[in-house]
C-alpha cells in the first residue's frame, strides 16, 4: 500500500466508536501512532480493546461464532434495562486512497428485535483520489447492496448498485466479501479484514516465554511463548537492532553482557534463550530469569521486530516492571511507533510521567451509571494542567487532578 505520492504507508487505526458495548455507552476515541489508555480497573480500557478483538473475529468468522466467542450478545451489549442494540465503528487508513478526512469506515450494529438478533453492516472507502463518492456495501439481513455511497443511503443511479445475497443473515459481510470479492469491490474488503486479523495483542505469559521454542520465522506470539526463537530471528535478520535490544535490557539489568542461545533436543530446531553476565561469563537460562526480566525481554522483542505488524496492542504494559525499566520502555515504544502503531494500557504513574499529552487517553467511569467516560480529558486539557502545575501527567493523574482515578461519589 502507498500514499498518493508513492511513499510507502503502513495501515493505521484512526478511531473507534462504540455505542452500547459493555461499559461503553457512547464513546469515540482517536488514536495516534503511540497511544496509552490510562485509568483505574473497571474504567473501560479492556472493553475498548475488546471492540477491536470482536470486530477482528467478526471479519474472519460467521457472526454467530464471533458473538458466542465473546460471551454472547448479552455479554457484548451495555447491561442496562433499555439497551437492545450495540454498535461499533472502526475508522482506519488501509486502502490506497484513504486519508484522515476520508478514512475507510466499517460499522457493525447488532440489535435484539422480538427476541431475534438482527444485524446491519456497512463498509465504505474511496475508490479514487480526490473528491468524489465513497464506495462500499450495506447489509440488512442476508442482502448486501454494493455501490456508490450505499453506507449513507443516498439516492444515486440504481444502475451503479448491485445486490448480492449472502448465505445467511448471520454471515459477516466483511468476511464474505474478503473471501469472494465481487467485480465492484475487488480485493478491498480483504485488505481491510487482513489489517484487523493481523493486529498483535501482546500479553506475555512469562511461564510460557521461559521455555525452549522452535526456531521458525514467526512473529512473537500473543503470549510470547516463542520468545527465544523470535529473539534468535531478530539477531539473524537485524544484528544492529539486536545489539540495541541488548543495550536496552542491560540498562534495566546491570551486569548483562549479552543475550545468547543454545540449541536443544539433538536434531531439533528448539532453542533456549540465555542471559550472559559480564565478567563471570555465567549463562542464565530464561527459565531461571526473573519475572520482570523475561517480560521486559518479550516487550523489547516486539518493539525491535524488523517486520512488525501494522498495529501492536499491549495489555498492562507496566505489569511486573521496575520503574526504571518503564522509563526505558516508554522511549522505545515511542521510537517503535514509527514502524508499528502502538496502543497500550497502563496503571503506572511512573510510566505515564514519560508520556506527552497527545499520547494519553484518560479513562474514567461514572460511579452512578457505571458507564465509561473515554476520554475523560482532552489532550489540550491535559497539556494545560501540566503547564499550570509543573507536574508530570502521571503525577496529575494519580492525584486525581485530571480525573481517571477510582471514585465512590
Amino acid at each position: 500500500m502507498s500514499t498518493t505520492s508513492g511513499t510507502p504507508r503502513r495501515p493505521r487505526l484512526k478511531s473507534i466508536t462504540a455505542r452500547g458495548f459493555r461499559s461503553l455507552g457512547n464513546s469515540t476515541v482517536k488514536f495516534g501512532s503511540f497511544t496509552v489508555l490510562v485509568g483505574p480497573n473497571g474504567s473501560g480500557k479492556s472493553n475498548l480493546l475488546e471492540v477491536l478483538r470482536f470486530v477482528s473475529d467478526s471479519a474472519q468468522l460467521d457472526l454467530d461464532q464471533a458473538i458466542e466467542g465473546h460471551g454472547g450478545f448479552d455479554s457484548l451489549r451495555r447491561a442496562t434495562s433499555n439497551t437492545t442494540e450495540t454498535s461499533v465503528t472502526i475508522e482506519a487508513l488501509v486502502t490506497a486512497h484513504a486519508s484522515s478526512k476520508a478514512p475507510d469506515k466499517y460499522t457493525l450494529t447488532l440489535r435484539n428485535q422480538d427476541d431475534h438478533l438482527v444485524r446491519s453492516e456497512t463498509f465504505s472507502y474511496k475508490r479514487t483520489e480526490g473528491p468524489g463518492r465513497r464506495f462500499g456495501f450495506k447489509v440488512n439481513g442476508d442482502v448486501a447492496t454494493v455501490g456508490d455511497d450505499v453506507a449513507k443511503g443516498q439516492q444515486v443511479d440504481p444502475g451503479s448498485r448491485t445486490e448480492v445475497r449472502l448465505s445467511g443473515d448471520r454471515t459477516s459481510a466483511l468476511s464474505a466479501f474478503s473471501r469472494v470479492s465481487t467485480d465492484e469491490l475487488q480485493t478491498v474488503p480483504l485488505e481491510f479484514s487482513n489489517f484487523l486479523a493481523e493486529i498483535k495483542y501482546l500479553d506475555p505469559n512469562v511461564d510460557q516465554a521461559r521455555r525452549p521454542a522452535r526456531s521458525v520465522n514467526d512473529h512473537l506470539g500473543d503470549d510470547a511463548s516463542n520468545l527465544a526463537a523470535v529473539l534468535l530471528r531478530i539477531r539473524n535478520q537485524s544484528p544492529e537492532a539486536f545489539t540495541e535490544l541488548e543495550q536496552d535490557l542491560a540498562l534495566c539489568l546491570p551486569g548483562l553482557r549479552k543475550v545468547d542461545f543454545t540449541a536443544v533436543g539433538g536434531a531439533s530446531r528448539d532453542v533456549v534463550g540465555e542471559l550472559v553476565e559480564t565478567g563471570l561469563d555465567r549463562h542464565i537460562e530464561l527459565a531461571d530469569a526473573s519475572f520482570g526480566t523475561v517480560r521486559m525481554l518479550a516487550l523489547l522483542a516486539a518493539l525491535y521486530d524488523p517486520t512488525p505488524p501494522a498495529l501492536t496492542i499491549i495489555e498492562e504494559v507496566d505489569h511486573g516492571l521496575h520503574p526504571y525499566a518503564l522509563d526505558v520502555l516508554a522511549e522505545r515504544m515511542r521510537a517503535a511507533s514509527s514502524r508499528t502503531q502502538i496502543i497500550a494500557a497502563s496503571h503506572s504513574p511512573t510510566f505515564v510521567n514519560n508520556l506527552r499529552p497527545d499520547e494519553v487517553v484518560l479513562c474514567d467511569r461514572d460511579p452512578r451509571t457505571g458507564a465509561s467516560i473515554i476520554p475523560s480529558a482532552t489532550p489540550d486539557e491535559i497539556k494545560e494542567a501540566v503547564e499550570r502545575s509543573g507536574m508530570g501527567i502521571g503525577e496529575l493523574w494519580y492525584s486525581g487532578a485530571i480525573g481517571g482515578v477510582p471514585s465512590d461519589e
